[in-house]
């Protein structure tokens, strides 16, 4: 019970941090799309930032940011627990994401989204998903970062998905953009990955490594899949390869954790 009414309580104050946040950025909107994200970003990760440490109140920890390409215009791939992995990338590596196309219509949300960056697309269009390729290396190309789940869609049992689409990551290959290996664990304590559930003071975490060499690569698939192998092996390591264990559980460690202070390492 506590979980669903968090969940819906979130809701509505993501969609109050839309209200705050869009009018700051939306001036930002009469650049060309793919040069105004260098600045309109700093919204998305103030909104980013209002998700994970206000909304969820997340006792996190954070590595590898020093392994972020100084170079605007870099891709993260991560692996996908939660919802709560996009308010966190959004900050720490300030990007934004590929979204379905309906998650333009929630209000407020939506429009900041589009204005920082966000990419949204049809998924049951055929052109509609090869259009979003073509337009994300134009807009990386120009300086804008981006972030993209090769698995597609968040996991339903705790595990990573066999099938993962690295279409993008090829393309980055070919383009000379910066590929970052990301892991986040955890964020499904934070909201679940399926049902209305959220929980607020949980311990969840990112990790990010530097991004491959891609001379030492003859092949955009061997990139690609060299790319997804050190988030698989990122996810083994911090236990999000692992079966979702049971609503009790979840309900459990709520309790033992209101109150607890946020790790030092957060750096938020």
């Amino acid at each position: 019970m506590f979980g669903a009414f968090w969940a819906l309580f979130g809701l509505l104050e993501i969609i109050c941090w839309g209200a705050l946040v869009t009018p700051l950025i939306l001036p930002f909107a009469v650049i060309p799309r793919g040069r105004r994200e260098r600045w309109s970003i700093l919204g998305g990760q103030v909104f980013g930032w209002l998700c994970t440490y206000v909304t969820l109140m997340g006792r996190t920890t954070v590595l590898g940011l020093e392994h972020l390409p100084k170079r605007r215009g870099y891709l993260v791939i991560s692996n996908h627990r939660s919802w709560a992995d996009v308010g966190m990338l959004m900050y720490y590596t300030a990007s934004q994401g590929i979204s379905k196309k309906e998650v333009a219509y929630v209000p407020f949300f939506g429009l900041t989204g589009y204005v920082s960056g966000v990419i949204y697309f049809d998924r049951n269009k055929k052109e509609s998903r090869q259009a979003v390729v073509t337009e994300a290396i134009s807009m990386m190309s120009q300086g804008a970062n981006l972030h993209v789940f090769p698995e597609g869609t968040r996991t339903r049992d705790g595990r990573l998905a066999s099938k993962v689409y690295l279409r993008l990551i090829q393309a980055c290959y070919a383009a000379g953009i910066d590929v970052v290996p990301c892991c986040v664990w955890g964020t499904d304590r934070a909201v679940r990955a399926v049902g209305v559930h959220a929980l607020p003071f949980q311990r969840f975490g990112l990790e990010l490594e530097p991004p491959l060499e891609r001379a030492a690569f003859t092949t955009a698939e061997a990139f690609a899949e060299a790319s997804w192998a050190r988030v698989v092996a990122m996810a083994k390591k911090h236990g999000a390869d692992e079966p979702f264990s049971g609503a009790g559980g979840l309900e459990d460690e709520r309790a033992s954790s209101v109150g607890g202070a946020q790790d030092v390492s957060a750096g938020g």
